[in-house]
């Protein structure tokens, strides 16, 4: 059963393009290190890991699964400035820090993201055609 333990958003004011990384990994004792220890070191680990490449952390999300009897499971969400980013290596060097080197992980999936703009409301285009109506009949008032 996931439970989510860290749902931070950082840089705020960045605006420009991003990209998402969603990636998996497992440490083979049951809740070796706990869940606040994980969260805590996950910010730093991902801070220093982007910087070394060139990004800074914009969202990150982890969850924990601590139902399996011989393993605790962990999914993780980032979203960093800067692109191309090489995940694999962020992620080597995230393990690193968290001191679980030798850990497996999945990358589940990278999406770019043209342009990172928190908080802005994504119309789609019936959005944009009602705004247009707006305009016109505002104009033709007039």
């Amino acid at each position: 059963m996931w439970r989510q333990i860290t749902n931070e958003r950082f840089n705020q004011g960045f605006r420009g393009h991003a990209e998402k990384c969603v990636y998996t990994f497992s440490i083979p004792l049951p809740d070796q290190m706990g869940a606040g220890w994980i969260a805590q070191r996950a910010v730093s680990a991902h801070n220093q890991a982007l910087a070394d490449a060139g990004s800074i952390l914009l969202e990150l999300r982890v969850w924990e699964d601590t139902s399996p009897t011989w393993q605790t499971d962990y999914k993780v969400e980032v979203v960093a400035s800067a692109s191309p980013l090489f995940w694999n290596l962020i992620i080597v060097g995230v393990l690193v820090v968290l001191a679980i080197a030798g850990v497996a992980f999945t990358l589940v999936k990278v999406e770019d993201i043209a342009q990172y703009a928190p908080g802005v409301i994504a119309w789609g285009s019936a959005g944009v055609i009602a705004l247009a109506l707006l305009g016109i009949a505002l104009v033709r008032r007039r």
